[in-house]
């Protein structure tokens, strides 16, 4: 009986450290493809274009150049910050609109096929970080914990 109460909690109970590697795993994933979409976009890094033809093509869509450059930046900085854990949840908040904004955009041309699914999964995974927060394994708990440290 005690064998099966212990199957039966490992498969329905949530461990807190287990959650915070989830999470730290999500961030990273996240975290690691904007940073590296956005290098390509701002610094023409790993295949990219550079800023130039990328705020050519974000014209081209009819995206004004401010807020090209605003996505541009949103990618490698949130990128940068979730990678860390960093402001978590600004950074995953401005992910999140970013990636609406381009599942919007991307929307009429079909969801699949590295169409608007791509900028859905980032967005849905942002709204999972902002909820969730940084959890423990992130710069925001260290500075967190620092900060209760000192106040001691």
């Amino acid at each position: 009986m005690a064998k099966s109460n212990m199957i039966v909690k490992l498969l329905t109970e949530t461990h807190s450290k287990l959650l915070s590697i989830c999470l730290l795993l999500l961030r990273c994933t996240v975290g690691i493809i904007l940073f590296v979409v956005g290098c390509g976009k701002v610094f023409g890094w790993f295949g990219g274009q550079g800023m130039v033809l990328t705020i050519q093509n974000f014209f081209n869509m009819g995206i004004a150049p401010p807020l090209a450059y605003l996505s541009c930046y949103t990618e490698l900085i949130g990128g940068f910050l979730l990678i860390g854990g960093l402001f978590t949840r600004p950074a995953a908040f401005a992910v999140m609109i970013n990636m609406l904004v381009a599942t919007i955009f991307t929307l009429p041309n079909g969801f699949f096929f590295g169409m608007a699914a791509y900028p859905f999964t980032l967005m849905i995974s942002a709204v999972v970080i902002l909820l969730a927060g940084p959890m423990a394994y992130s710069v925001d708990s260290l500075l967190l914990q620092s900060g209760e440290t000192i106040q001691e």
